[in-house]
């Protein structure tokens, strides 16, 4: 009856790692976490939109957060981290606000306004699935 159990066990521990996601080598960003601080702007219309505080902090902390209205983001990974981990699509998850390519908030592309990224004063298309990174210096505008 042990030999059942010890071997059932053994399936199923080798059952789930067969399922569990391989991750490349390249999407891996660092095996023993991060503490970087991105820096977000967005601006609608000519008005600059306050990024608010405690966005991703409450009852549990999540590694992408705010602390202050600044526009800082924390990212605060105690462990592997991977590029999907810290996309702004990520930070714009957490905080409940739309974001993708044709959308900031409910300011679309269209013809009341384009919306535009920099990243560190240069032009990034990007949007969502950009990989945030230490330092960096990201902003949205909506004209």
């Amino acid at each position: 009856m042990i030999i059942l159990i010890i071997v059932g066990g053994i399936g199923t521990v080798v059952g789930y790692l067969a399922k569990a996601p391989s991750t490349s080598s390249q999407d891996i960003v660092s095996t023993d976490g991060i503490h970087w601080h991105p820096h977000l702007s967005v601006v609608i219309k000519g008005q600059v939109q306050e990024i608010p505080v405690d966005i991703g902090l409450g009852v549990v902390e999540k590694p992408i957060h705010t602390h202050d209205a600044t526009g800082k983001i924390h990212l605060e990974f105690p462990s592997i981290v991977r590029k999907g981990d810290i996309t702004l699509g990520q930070f714009f998850k957490i905080w409940g606000k739309q974001f993708n390519s044709d959308c900031i908030f409910d300011y679309c592309n269209g013809q009341s306004g384009i919306m535009r990224m920099f990243v560190n004063s240069q032009p990034n298309q990007e949007f969502d699935h950009y990989v945030m990174g230490d330092g960096d210096q990201i902003e949205i505008r909506y004209e």
